[in-house]
């Protein structure tokens, strides 16, 4: 590899350059295998480096079997290219994908995120959504950019396993939402209502909407009366709980309460 490709392959670490090449990286072997594992993905590698000692011959036999474009460098050049302290040896350069069409909502559960700010706490919720088998996830603007490599990270593939539509006005998608019949249940300590309460079933859809992490769900959707608020029984003072903490306890409790 040149001196420039190396270059033009570091500044994806770059949100900027991430939209300008529509491209982002991907590194290790789970990522890589979750990546060509998924129907829309696995067609849009644009190719794949190679660390020359590196160990999964396994991966290796794959990635050619399917004849993807693979580069191979010295450890050195490798380094240059990796965002982890102790990297595995491969890294994917993937195109991203073209615009998510609408399609007629049959999804019993959606979550949808209202500037969850965090890498970390984005990639985890989009990690427990998948565990939880939910099938779409709708991301407000502002919020932390899904092809980050901490939040790729953290989701740990999740983005090739789920739908994801970025960059929403979740004020006016709500209002598509809840004009499909969903239940619009918003996420906010400043309610009496208990998650316990409530009553789940599987002839219903719903909606999970969980917002920042300092600030919360915005005014504007606390106050559309059409939504309904929830919060998650405490049982000490503790001030609050981590958003993506949050969204396992409730997406667990509703699929157990849809499934019984």
């Amino acid at each position: 590899m040149t001196k420039n490709q190396i270059k033009n392959i570091q500044k994806l670490k770059q949100k900027k350059y991430r939209l300008l090449e529509k491209k982002f990286i991907i590194e290790g072997s789970h990522l890589i295998e979750e990546c060509i594992d998924s129907s829309i993905f696995k067609e849009l590698v644009d190719f794949i480096i190679i660390q020359k000692n590196f160990k999964n011959t396994g991966l290796i036999e794959k990635l050619n079997r399917y004849k993807y474009k693979l580069e191979y460098v010295e450890p050195k050049t490798f380094n240059k290219i990796s965002d982890t302290e102790n990297p595995e040896g491969i890294i994917g350069v993937i195109n991203m994908p073209g615009e998510i069409r609408e399609e007629n909502l049959k999804d019993d559960v959606i979550i949808c995120l209202d500037c969850i700010n965090d890498p970390g706490n984005l990639g985890t919720i989009l990690r427990t959504c998948w565990w939880f088998g939910i099938k779409r996830v709708i991301i407000s603007k502002d919020s932390s950019d899904i092809y980050n490599p901490k939040v790729l990270r953290a989701s740990q593939g999740a983005i090739f396993n789920i739908s994801i539509k970025t960059d929403i006005n979740l004020n006016e998608y709500l209002e598509y939402l809840y004009k499909e019949n969903y239940l619009i249940y918003l996420t906010t300590l400043n309610t009496e209502n208990l998650l316990t309460k409530e009553k789940f079933s599987g002839d219903k859809k719903y909606v999970i909407v969980f917002g920042n992490e300092v600030k919360g769900i915005s005014k504007t959707l606390l106050g559309n009366n059409n939504y309904k608020t929830i919060k998650i029984n405490s049982f000490t003072n503790c001030e609050s709980l981590n958003v993506s903490v949050a969204a396992g306890i409730i997406l667990s409790y509703l699929k157990l309460s849809i499934l019984n």
